[in-house]
């Protein structure tokens, strides 16, 4: 059947979380990698900065990084604000931070009414053969992830997999799974990979084979600046 009018079709999606992604500078993560190589060849920093007990998973290394350093560095916290609120390309902002790609909130964390963000934690988790993150959420507003290394000998294990291959993946999960709709999304990671979303997104770090080589990440948590007279 032919329609003698021109119609105009839209996509919407008015439906759940908004995962932003982009890709940090390699001096970044080089300035991460050099001062979590560091804290872990001390033990005894390595003992004073643990942050296991805070976490669910079940890693060799998760320790938090010092505020100092964060400050020093302050490239990757630079990058976290600017995601978070803005993201601006010489003198023109564009839409890309999440508060322009969320979804309109019912709940008390509206874009008019926030007026900065706070990094309350970050840490570094440092993977090995074997270890993995189990299905978890985080505390705070938004949290993110940053990959630091990943073990070269991932391809190799992905060819071995005969379907539905995962080893060392991240994946995010909400709701359940029904016709027409995606409830999860599984993302293969690469060094420099950056991650924004919902601290209540339930996700997964799935564990890989390859002995001696290691899977590095950053992990963090933040939470908005709200006026209260603005809601």
């Amino acid at each position: 059947m032919t329609l003698d009018t021109k119609i105009e079709i839209n996509t919407l999606k008015p439906f759940g979380p908004v995962i932003l992604h982009t890709k940090v500078p390699m001096y970044v993560i080089d300035n991460y990698n050099k001062h979590c190589d560091e804290i872990i060849a001390d033990e005894k920093r390595l003992k004073e900065q643990d942050h296991s007990q805070n976490l669910a998973g079940n890693v060799r290394h998760e320790f938090y990084i010092g505020d100092k350093f964060i400050r020093e560095e302050k490239n990757l916290l630079n990058i976290v604000n600017l995601m978070a609120q803005r993201m601006i390309i010489g003198d023109d902002e564009i839409s890309v931070s999440y508060l322009k790609n969320a979804p309109p909130t019912t709940m008390k964390i509206l874009p008019d009414s926030i007026t900065g963000c706070d990094l309350i934690s970050l840490w570094c988790v440092s993977h090995w053969a074997g270890d993995f993150n189990p299905l978890h959420v985080h505390s705070g507003d938004l949290s993110g992830v940053l990959y630091l290394k990943m073990p070269k000998g991932l391809k190799k294990e992905y060819d071995k997999e005969d379907h539905h291959a995962a080893v060392g993946d991240l994946q995010f999960i909400t709701g359940t799974p029904q016709a027409f709709s995606r409830n999860n999304l599984k993302v293969r990671p690469v060094v420099g990979d950056f991650y924004i979303f919902p601290a209540w997104l339930h996700h997964t770090a799935y564990p890989f084979r390859t002995k001696n080589e290691e899977r590095r990440s950053l992990s963090f948590n933040l939470v908005y600046k709200i006026n209260e007279n603005k809601l």
